[in-house]
């Protein structure tokens, strides 16, 4: 077998065929990783190797089309049948040098990615698993083109046959929708021969077993075709009789009967069995919390997607699998809006959009908007005739699919699903729409109130929010606030620099539960602030049960706090509390002439006793701590730390959180000098050095 490798791989390489592969690949290559990777910053080489996969639809045939054709035109093949090599082992010594010939563009593949880990972050697994993805595909398609070639005796018969093959399994997707957009009997027999689809899910980042099975396969069973086929040729019916044809025949049906039940029970596997989730953010998979929650369940749920065949989200159909696998109780079912245009009616009167969900349990339901789904971020530019900010772009830049569906469960099983009441009225803080998600996903309802509009706050409301009003209360507001705290309801309080407005009647009611408000900004002396600025601070967490998220011995996880207020906590007889994060020492607040000195108080958790219950209150003394930019500066800590007091104060568990997704890395920043060379080396010297090499070897071997 290796000495019919050795002769194969030097004949691919002593003439022009196999350097004239290599150089038009690496030019094509490099040409598409300049314009993704290079010039628009796209730090997935799947891109790329989508977008070279019909450049090697042509360029593969050129290294298989001589692997037989060439020995049958000179009739060496007799000198193949009477050697003592195996015939098994001479295909597979030609496939292993065809093989040999693809190999050599793999290692530069992954030199793009390290490229671009240069210049910014980058996906490295789901780049290398895109890159075995393509691996697997060429043995499947390089056994497709040997298996050609010992069909006839003509080279650009051979070549061509394979295109047409290769590009034929190509459009089996496109074939399949023209016949039946649902799909049929017909449709699910092509979608066997469909090469080009499994390597999807590599480029998705999803390591999936039974493409990889499928791929061995084709390449198993082409080459066992194409041993056939040669001892068809060296033997006849004539010579050795009707029984070893049929004994032949029975051997190619019970092998591709037995190749065929092995893909089928590769993937009757469990999904999670057959499959790893490779993306950096699990987006194809779902948290160990919501697993947890899904197996947990006693009762059914019923999922309804509202999508037709041909506008499916495959990542909302991922999800809702992962979770019909983790519990026997859900159930996922597909409604077409086309063939029942007002199935919605049953539970919501505004129509939902394509792939909308409807969960429901018992009687109740809930509906989780397609666009929710989805984290948007905008750009926004300054208008000079509206004297205002206008949308330039947006992108997706986060999946809460998970966190959406989640929430509508819990919604949807639970007797009791927490109400919080946000007051507004007086220029308070509004929480971005990744927080606003984050409550939702966490199994809270969250509705705005103005106090102006209602006598009291609703009773069905369990948490009220008043974060960081810019205008004082009246003494209604505080009075109904009062009334609404007293029947042992909770509260989060966060205060605000008020450019030296001071604000009695809200701090009256921070009063109430012991905590004293200094004016002023708090300064820090001692290296507990940020990037240099006195007054961006990073307190001390104390550790303890609301801090156990963000909470290190070694202090390497920190609460950025910026233009924060002081605030002493004075405990009274039916009141208790405790400090979670506080200034040191050395931090200072200026009152007129004089300077109050710390510690101070940033974090505060009370509880006041009375006859209505227990009132527990959250209080934080920056609005800043919420807005994103600075939650993102610490890695999320702010959001974590709000989320977990948010939880404690509802006495709600805390797993029921499912954070949004990232959607995608950044784009990576390359220089227009770095790109220029390294446009010129990928795309010029790379391919040019290799064909050169290639065209020196012909020559000489000519000359001599």
């Amino acid at each position: 077998m290796w000495a019919v490798f050795k002769k194969e791989w030097l004949g691919n390489f002593r003439n022009l065929s196999g350097w004239l592969f290599l150089s038009v690949t690496l030019f094509f290559m490099g040409w598409y990783f300049r314009y993704y990777g290079l010039t628009n910053g796209m730090p997935y080489i799947s891109y790329v190797l989508d977008a070279v996969l019909f450049i090697f639809l042509f360029t593969m045939p050129l290294i298989t089309m001589r692997s037989f054709a060439e020995e049958k035109r000179h009739r060496t093949d007799q000198l193949l049948f009477t050697s003592p090599v195996k015939l098994w082992q001479i295909v597979l010594g030609k496939y292993l040098a065809a093989v040999s010939v693809f190999l050599p563009v793999f290692p530069v593949m992954i030199i793009y990615p390290l490229i671009m880990r240069i210049y910014g972050d980058v996906p490295f697994n789901e780049n290398v698993l895109a890159v075995v993805g393509f691996f697997f595909f060429g043995l499947a398609a390089l056994g497709i083109g040997v298996f050609i070639s010992s069909l006839t005796e003509n080279q650009m018969i051979a070549a061509v046959l394979s295109f047409f093959v290769l590009l034929l399994s190509a459009m089996i997707k496109a074939i399949s929708a023209m016949i039946s957009v649902k799909g049929n009997a017909l449709t699910t027999l092509l979608s066997v021969f469909d090469l080009t689809g499994p390597f999807d899910n590599s480029l998705y980042g999803v390591l999936y077993w039974p493409d990889y099975v499928y791929y061995l396969s084709i390449a198993f069973l082409t080459l066992f075709y194409t041993e056939q086929i040669l001892t068809a040729r060296r033997f006849s019916v004539r010579t050795h009789g009707i029984p070893w044809a049929l004994v032949n025949t029975l051997k190619i049906v019970l092998v591709t009967g037995v190749i065929i039940g092995i893909n089928i029970g590769v993937r009757a596997l469990p999904y999670e069995k057959k499959s790893m989730d490779l993306t950096y953010n699990g987006i194809r998979s779902i948290t160990d919390e919501s697993r947890s929650a899904l197996a947990a369940l006693d009762r059914p749920v019923q999922i309804y997607i509202l999508s037709s065949d041909d506008d499916k989200d495959e990542t909302l159909e991922a999800t809702l699998q992962r979770m019909e696998e983790a519990s026997g109780y859900v159930k996922v079912d597909h409604i077409d809006p086309k063939e029942q245009p007002y199935f919605y009616l049953d539970y919501t009167d505004i129509e939902p959009l394509a792939n909308s969900m409807i969960v429901t349990s018992g009687t109740k339901s809930r509906v989780v908007n397609y666009y929710d789904c989805y984290q948007v971020s905008y750009d926004y530019a300054y208008d000079v005739s509206s004297g205002g900010y206008v949308t330039t772009d947006y992108h997706v830049s986060g999946y809460d699919g998970e966190g959406r569906i989640m929430s509508a469960i819990r919604y949807v099983i639970n007797d009791h699903v927490p109400k919080i009441y946000c007051i507004n009225g007086h220029d308070e803080f509004e929480p971005d729409e990744e927080l606003v998600s984050r409550i939702s996903n966490a199994g809270f309802d969250m509705e705005s109130v103005n106090l102006l509009l209602h006598e009291d706050i609703p009773d069905d409301g369990d948490i009220i929010f008043i974060l960081a009003p810019v205008k004082d209360m009246n003494n209604d507001d505080i009075a109904k606030i009062r009334r609404f705290m007293e029947k042992g309801k909770s509260a989060v309080l966060i205060t605000g620099y008020t450019e030296g407005a001071e604000l009695d009647n809200f701090y009256s009611l921070l009063s109430d539960f012991g905590m004293e408000v200094l004016p002023g900004v708090v300064s820090e002396t001692d290296p507990a602030y940020y990037n240099g600025t006195a007054e961006f601070l990073l307190p001390e967490i104390i550790e303890g049960e609301l801090t156990r998220a963000v909470y290190t011995t070694g202090r390497t996880r920190f609460i950025y706090m910026p233009f924060s207020r002081g605030i002493r906590l004075k405990e009274t007889a039916d009141v208790s509390g405790s400090t979670f994060l506080r200034t040191t020492e050395g931090a200072y607040v200026k009152v007129g002439r004089d300077i109050e000195k710390g510690p101070f108080s940033l974090g505060i958790y009370t509880e006041r006793y009375g006859e209505g219950g227990v009132s527990r209150v959250i209080t934080f003394t920056t609005d800043y701590f919420l807005y994103k930019d600075i939650n993102m500066a610490v890695n999320g800590s702010n959001y974590e730390l709000f989320m977990r007091s948010l939880l404690k104060i509802s006495e709600t568990e805390e797993e029921a959180d499912v954070p949004v997704k990232p959607y995608s890395y950044d784009p990576i920043l390359v220089g227009p000098t770095s790109r220029g060379v390294l446009s010129f080396i990928l795309t010029g010297v790379l391919p040019g050095a290799v064909l050169l090499v290639g065209i020196g070897i012909w020559y000489y071997r000519r000359r001599n």
